[in-house]
């Protein structure tokens, strides 16, 4: 485990795209090598993608230490995952098939106990692939088109009129978590919010607006 990224326990989250999403740290991809390299942050969220069961718990109990005042009291939530690539991201974690998005959901959880309100489930499934990776697409308009419609709402009974926490693991232009959110909004959840491990530096900010992913409110 890397104990010097672990310990950047107090980072601040930062709130992007009209304050409904947060971040947890900054990303530095691997080919600004020597920022990547030096930022602890990025080190460790590479091993949260790689499995490290040690450090996405670690990521779980930061993210849930921020995340509990923001809940309001006597109302129910439900985290739940991005669904990961599915001809990549699939792997063996404790004899299930998980992918990161889907541990670290479980993580956070795990990190509000005592908390009765909130339960975690897997609310999306990826209905059809990707045209192309997302780091493929030239602009935000193509990223927003590379994602629209390929993912559904497993149970929409269990989405309406539930306040969602939407997990994903890096946010680059924030078009991925965009279109969820459509699809839960759609499916009649009363409100999303977004939580990641990091928000990557290729963008100063991720581009979606807040009335593409949430119409008029988030959480």
């Amino acid at each position: 485990m890397n104990s010097q990224a672990m310990a950047l326990d107090l980072c601040p989250s930062e709130s992007v795209l009209d304050g409904w999403m947060h971040s947890f740290g900054v990303y530095y991809p691997r080919w600004n090598a020597i920022r990547h390299q030096n930022s602890p942050w990025s080190k460790a969220v590479i091993m949260a993608k790689r499995k490290h069961e040690s450090v996405i718990e670690r990521f779980g109990m930061i993210i849930a230490s921020h995340l509990y005042p923001l809940l309001k009291p006597r109302e129910d939530y439900i985290i739940t995952p991005v669904p990961g690539e599915q001809e990549r991201e699939r792997c063996l974690f404790q004899g299930l098939e998980r992918c990161v998005t889907e541990i670290l959901a479980d993580c956070i959880h795990i990190g509000l106990r005592g908390n009765d309100s909130v339960t975690v489930e897997n609310l999306l499934v990826q209905v059809k692939p990707k045209a192309k990776r997302q780091h493929q697409c030239l602009n935000i308009a193509e990223r927003m088109v590379n994602v629209r419609n390929i993912y559904a709402v497993m149970n929409r009974g269990r989405v309406y009129g539930k306040n969602i926490i939407l997990v994903d693991d890096v946010i680059t232009s924030g078009a991925t978590m965009a279109e969820c959110a459509r699809i839960l909004r759609e499916s009649g959840a009363s409100a999303v919010m977004g939580v990641a491990l990091a928000r990557t530096v290729r963008l100063n900010q991720p581009e979606v607006s807040h009335a593409d992913a949430m119409g008029d409110s988030g959480l």
